[in-house]
């Protein structure tokens, strides 16, 4: 196989493994909020009721930030059916220097 076409074979790899999202870890975040970030307002976008809102913001600001999404199960409001639906709409990532 000559350089050129062995180039070529790379480009192509690398462009299909980018666009079916096989290379692209970020694609799993697009469109979903961080939940050590998220606000009131965003929580309530998610479907969670003012009280289970504030309740997750209290969470966080008590223990620090999440780190699995089970978490949520401790906050009161929150149950399976709920994390599977919010598995869908955020996504768990630190903050540097986070004092939630």
């Amino acid at each position: 196989m000559t350089l050129e076409k062995w180039i070529v074979t790379l480009l192509v790899s690398v462009f299909l493994l980018v666009n079916t999202g096989l290379g692209v870890a970020s694609d799993d975040k697009a469109g979903k909020i961080n939940l050590n970030t998220a606000t009131k307002e965003q929580l309530i976008g998610l479907g969670m009721d003012e009280d289970t809102a504030n309740a997750v913001l209290e969470h966080r600001k008590e223990n620090g930030e999440f780190v699995d999404i089970e978490e949520l199960l401790d906050i009161e409001g929150i149950d399976n059916n709920m994390i599977r639906q919010l598995k869908k709409k955020i996504y768990i990532e630190g903050v540097k220097g986070c004092n939630c």
